[in-house]
């Protein structure tokens, strides 16, 4: 063995082996984010005792998309461990962007709603509460900006998948109004009081919730691709 053959060995094992400590660390902050989503939802539900009507809250919402997303980002990392492979590469990327895109819009929610000039805040000295808006948005934003392996440049189509949270949302909340879970006086958004608003009205609210989504997706997808290549530089002594 010559010593370029012997480099490149030893940088294909230092590749390996950074490769599989990523998917570690992925499985690692994928069980605590499973872990607080579940806590934060059955224990909000035990306090609040809403039933079906916490499903109006976009954050409440936004954790239980983010829930679902890692439970099949968790299985699919266990799988390509174990097969050294990876597997829906793209459904996996697009999941985990679009998940990183909510918790991004309930970062900014908790941060608008802390401002004085709103009479009611997030109370986030309450264990389920801190871990929904602060603890799970901060961990899925970290870890696929800095874990996820990037597809490269999204084009604005790809960009467009990020947004999925404002569909997911719009669906859910539409359907528990439209079938009159929730009351008019239980809408939690004036935005959503549709009956009280003009067509251009409603077209521009939507407009601009997927306006915003685009922008996130695009930002957190270029955040991405530059933070994750540290797992694989070299090391100088």
């Amino acid at each position: 063995m010559d010593n370029r053959t012997e480099k490149l060995d030893i940088l294909e094992k230092n590749f390996e082996s950074r490769y599989r400590k990523k998917k570690v660390v992925n499985l690692i902050v994928g069980a605590v984010i499973i872990a607080m989503c579940v806590f934060a939802l059955l224990r909000m539900a035990s306090i609040d005792r809403e039933g079906l009507l916490m499903l109006r809250w976009m954050t409440v919402d936004g954790t239980l998309y983010t829930l679902i997303l890692t439970i099949f980002f968790f299985i699919v990392n266990i799988v390509e461990l174990k097969r050294h492979t990876e597997l829906t590469r793209r459904a996996v990327y697009f999941a985990r962007l679009s998940s990183a895109v909510a918790e991004s819009v309930i970062l900014i929610v908790v941060l608008i709603s802390q401002l004085p000039i709103f009479p009611m805040h997030l109370h986030l000295t309450r264990p389920d509460m801190f871990c929904m808006h602060v603890a799970v948005p901060l961990l899925v934003i970290a870890s696929f900006t800095m874990n996820d392996s990037p597809l490269g440049k999204l084009s604005k189509k790809e960009t467009f998948y990020g947004t999925s949270f404002v569909t997911f949302y719009a669906v859910i909340i539409l359907s528990l109004i439209g079938s009159g879970v929730i009351k008019r006086e239980y809408i939690p958004y004036g935005f959503l009081d549709i009956k009280a608003m003009s067509i251009p009205a409603v077209i521009g609210t939507v407009a601009v919730f997927y306006v915003m989504g685009y922008a996130l997706s695009s930002g957190l997808s270029k955040m991405n691709r530059k933070l994750y290549w540290r797992w694989f530089r070299q090391r100088t002594k």
